[in-house]
């Protein structure tokens, strides 16, 4: 950290929003006040940018209220509750861990806003296995990156500087970048400056018969005639050293599932011959330590309901959208960005970002703070085997998600 004028600047900050866990991002605070300056993208810019108004007061039936006042206001209203949801999950471990915690006290559905994907992924870890690797890994050895799918850098911004940079620790050679399905951005354009890139087109819907073809062709099959030209891919992903097929599971349409699933099966058969992996891709708002902390604590995933001190789960039953056509409170929590809850006729109690502008009124507003801004915290990488720490950098008087639900399950009667 550097003084500056009127402030300070802090160097090497953690950037916790896509999941990518950027770790060189230089902020400049003075004050409250907060601009992102170096090593960020567009999006995590306006993020972490905040003015020097003071923060928002909570509110209680939309009425200015003191903390204390709508933190008994949610743990009245929660005392009473039927068939709570409680969704969004954005927040740090620690957060995660009490709203657990709460939810098994007053029973209903647990949920991350962002899990499409998460079980995209998952579904097809659970009926076969895969050969996953980290970013760290693609960045060092990966020779052949085949995207699979739509472009992942319109939701992980940096994702090509990150993790495809022209030179790799143990990389021999240029390093090849294909996109099969879709087409690189402006923006991953510009970060692939000066690599090897190929674009394969797939016609829409027929990415999973493609990616059938390219297996049979990677294990020395003929496929039936027609389709997509892809005997140079298959060629290439058998003389690469180590190639990686990535995807955005959300970013993939209905048919996502068995797009993962053939994509796999191709990583399988290069690896009887040589070495392949798969980078899933998946969450942003600590997505994947909102599942970590389910795992660790409750032994199952994210859309696990609670009833009686008992969990259980149900991947349909308990998604956000199916559990809150039932749901008579929505428990909101979206720390790291301003996401609205999504609309039902369920009362809202929302711990949520300051500047969260709401379609309807919550009968519960408590604004809180930011995990890597407003308080330190821990949340996990896309890649899911590195956990990444939070720091503070400012205090605008906001509380965090832990501190506000702990304080609600007391106050509960």
């Amino acid at each position: 950290m550097s003084e500056a004028s009127g402030g300070a600047t802090h160097k090497d900050v953690v950037c916790p929003y896509c999941g990518l866990g950027c770790d060189d991002v230089t902020l400049e605070v003075s004050g409250t006040a907060v601009e992102a300056k170096e090593g960020v993208c567009g999006r995590a810019a306006a993020l972490f940018r905040r003015g020097a108004e003071p923060a928002p007061s909570a509110r209680v039936n939309g009425r200015e209220a003191p903390l204390d006042a709508a933190i008994a206001a949610a743990a009245e209203l929660l005392s009473h509750a039927r068939s709570p949801v409680y969704a969004g999950l954005g927040a740090d471990v620690d957060g995660v861990r009490q709203i657990i915690k709460l939810a098994a006290r007053t029973g209903g559905s647990v949920d991350h806003y962002a899990s499409t994907g998460l079980f995209r992924n998952l579904a097809t870890s659970q009926r076969r296995g895969w050969i996953a690797t980290t970013l760290a890994e693609v960045r060092n050895h990966c020779d052949l990156f085949v995207v699979v799918g739509p472009d992942p850098s319109e939701q992980f911004h940096r994702l090509y500087e990150r993790v495809t940079p022209k030179t790799g620790r143990f990389l021999a050679g240029p390093r090849k970048i294909v996109f099969l399905g879709g087409a690189p951005s402006e923006e991953a354009r510009a970060q692939l400056e000066g690599s090897t890139i190929e674009i394969v087109a797939v016609p829409e819907g027929e990415l999973v018969e493609a990616l059938s073809r390219l297996q049979a062709l990677v294990s020395g099959l003929v496929p039936p005639a027609g389709g997509v030209e892809l005997a140079p891919l298959a060629e290439a992903l058998k003389a690469a050293k180590y190639a990686v097929l990535a995807w955005n599971a959300g970013g993939l349409g209905a048919d996502g599932d068995l797009v993962i699933e053939r994509a796999v099966a191709v990583v399988e058969t290069l690896n009887v011959e040589t070495r392949a992996a798969c980078l899933p891709l998946a969450g942003r708002d600590n997505l994947i330590g909102a599942n970590q902390t389910f795992l660790w604590n409750v032994g199952f995933p994210l859309r696990t309901g609670f009833r009686g001190g008992i969990a259980d789960h149900d991947q349909a039953a308990y998604a956000g959208a199916s559990a809150l056509k039932s749901a008579d409170i929505l428990v909101w929590v979206s720390a790291f960005r301003p996401e609205r809850p999504p609309a039902s006729d369920a009362q809202i109690i929302a711990l949520a970002h300051p500047a969260t502008e709401f379609e309807r009124e919550p009968e519960v507003f408590i604004p809180v703070g930011q995990p890597g801004l407003d308080h330190a915290g821990l949340a996990f990488r896309t890649d899911v085997v590195v956990s990444v720490p939070l720091k503070r950098y400012r205090d605008a008087g906001l509380i965090s998600v832990a501190e506000a639900v702990r304080r609600i399950s007391e106050g509960r009667s």
